[in-house]
């Protein structure tokens, strides 16, 4: 190390933001629960805008375990439900081809954008071009594709996010509005429409 430089860069270690959830981990979709880091419960604060992996998922998923054996009996709906899903994806004719952009794009895209330090323009730059993507992808038709679709929906909503979040609190910096504010002591939630 005294020598030689050693190269830093910056990778994903836990998520920021997540599946709103009550108390019991459900969310407002009919039999999905989350916990850990997919989940958002408010537990924590800014730095850890979801909920922490360790603490968490102790508690939440027996709390999970135990309102669904209590439901279903035996636990059989998520059993169905995850069937049902499965069946539903299987019925697509995969095509062989992984639709554009290319994975190697989004990352660049987000990597240059909506990565450590944010500001307004490179934000409202990847969410204008996450846009495009997001209505001009082919409907996906095999598990890339779909990775595909998430990330693209997933890189947009961060960009929206920290574009609406005009201030720096926890891991998210905006070079344009370095400090805290009172005013985004808050959660930022998108909801299907």
């Amino acid at each position: 190390i005294t020598r030689e430089p050693v190269p830093v860069a910056p990778a994903a270690h836990y998520m920021m933001g997540g599946i709103k959830t009550n108390s019991w981990g459900e969310t407002n979709v009919s039999g999905l629960f989350a916990t850990g880091e997919t989940a958002c419960t408010g537990v924590h604060g800014a730095n850890r805008l979801a909920s922490n992996s360790m603490l968490e998922v102790v508690v939440f998923s027996k709390r999970i375990m135990e309102r669904t054996t209590r439901e279903s009996g035996t636990g059989s709906l998520a059993t169905r439900k995850r069937q049902e899903i499965h069946q539903k994806l299987s019925e697509r004719k995969a095509t062989g081809s992984v639709p554009a952009p290319s994975f190697t794009s989004l990352q660049q895209l987000t990597w240059n954008h909506i990565g450590v330090i944010r500001d307004a323009d490179g934000l409202s730059r990847a969410a204008d071009i996450l846009a495009a993507w997001q209505y001009t992808l082919p409907p996906p038709t095999h598990r890339p594709s779909h990775e595909l679709h998430n990330l693209v929906l997933t890189g947009r909503l961060i960009a929206e996010a920290a574009l609406l979040r005009e201030e720096s609190r926890g891991a998210h910096f905006r070079s344009d509005f370095p400090e805290k504010t009172t005013e985004w002591q808050r959660h930022i939630v998108f909801t299907a429409s």
